[in-house]
C-alpha cells in the first residue's frame, strides 16, 4: 500500500471514530485506536492528557508490550512548544516519533505520540501535514461532543 492510500484510509477511520464516539474522551480513544489499527499495528500510539497545570499523563496506549515498555517521556520543553500547534518529528537511530499537540481553547489538552521504526515506514512531510490535519479535525469535532 502506498503512503497516500494509507493516509486516506486513516482519514476515513478517524472520521468514523467521530461518528461512533459517545463523548470527547471516547472520541480521543477511538482516534488513537483507528491510527493503531490503520497502521496495521506496526506503530506505537500513546495519547497523553494535559491538565490545567500542563502536567501530562498517558490515557491511551497501543503497541506491543515490549515497545510500550521502552517508551520514554518527552521533556517539559515540548509542552511549552505546543502553543505553536505544530507537530514535532524526532528521530533516534531507527526510532521515529511524531509528537502531535491537540489544543482546546488555546490550551494544550492532549499530545499524541506516534512512533514507528524506519524499517517499516519512512516519515515524510506528507505525514507531518497529515498530523496537522488530524489535530485540526480533533479540535474542531471535539467542540461538538
Amino acid at each position: 500500500m502506498n503512503k497516500s492510500d494509507l493516509l486516506d484510509g486513516l482519514r476515513l477511520e478517524v472520521g468514523r471514530a467521530y461518528d461512533y464516539a459517545l463523548n470527547h474522551e471516547d472520541f480521543i480513544g477511538r482516534v488513537s485506536r483507528a491510527i493503531f489499527d490503520g497502521a496495521m499495528k506496526n506503530i506505537v500510539v500513546i495519547v497523553y492528557k494535559a491538565d490545567a497545570e500542563g502536567q501530562v499523563s498517558p490515557v491511551h496506549l497501543y503497541g506491543t508490550k515490549e515497545s510500550l515498555g521502552k517508551e520514554c517521556m518527552f521533556g517539559l520543553g515540548f509542552s511549552g512548544m505546543c502553543g505553536m500547534k505544530s507537530s514535532v518529528f524526532l528521530k533516534e537511530g531507527k526510532k521515529q516519533t511524531i509528537l502531535m499537540p491537540v489544543t482546546n481553547k488555546n490550551r494544550l489538552s492532549y499530545i499524541f505520540s506516534l512512533r514507528i521504526s524506519t524499517d517499516l515506514y519512512a516519515i515524510t512531510d506528507q505525514d507531518l501535514l497529515f498530523t496537522e490535519e488530524l489535530a485540526n479535525f480533533i479540535e474542531a469535532k471535539g467542540k461538538l461532543l
